[in-house]
């Protein structure tokens, strides 16, 4: 006697018996979607590691709280002579990144709009990178999380 309750496929599966134009409608919606999902991911990551920047900046704040330093006391140690050495174009890299971050937590899109803003770049497609290679290759900076950077 044959089994009727399973199909030819040899499965019970309730999608072993769609109709194939069904089942590839709904992975061409499923497909349409992705974008808008991928972008979602991107936002809570990035809402994720904010947070986790905070976090961590609070527990420096109670574990140093007797320390702290004024803000333009973080700024007193970049002297004159190490932001005006560098190329004939004006201060390094290095500098005019030390310029901008402070004890703050930043992302390296942040100091590069920033570096924009303040005049001390003037923009380009390859400055994120550029300002991500430098935070990575120099001790003078510190990585606190996931793309959060502080001053050392």
């Amino acid at each position: 006697m044959i089994d009727m309750s399973k199909t030819t496929a040899g499965t019970r599966h309730p999608l072993a018996q769609a109709p194939l134009d069904e089942l590839a409608a709904e992975l061409g919606r499923r497909r349409a979607a992705l974008p808008k999902l991928l972008v979602r991911r991107e936002k809570l990551i990035e809402d994720l590691e904010r947070i986790e920047s905070q976090i961590i900046a609070l527990q420096q704040l109670e574990s140093q709280s007797s320390t702290i330093k004024p803000r333009s006391a973080a700024f007193r140690s970049t002297s004159l002579a190490s932001l005006t050495k560098g190329t004939r174009r004006g201060p390094s890299m290095t500098a005019r990144i030390a310029k901008i971050l402070g004890s703050t937590p930043m992302r390296p899109i942040e100091i590069a709009e920033e570096l924009v803003k303040q005049g001390l770049h003037p923009g380009n497609k390859s400055l994120q990178v550029q300002v991500s290679s430098t935070l990575s290759k120099h001790d003078e900076f510190t990585r606190l999380a996931r793309g959060q950077w502080i001053r050392s």
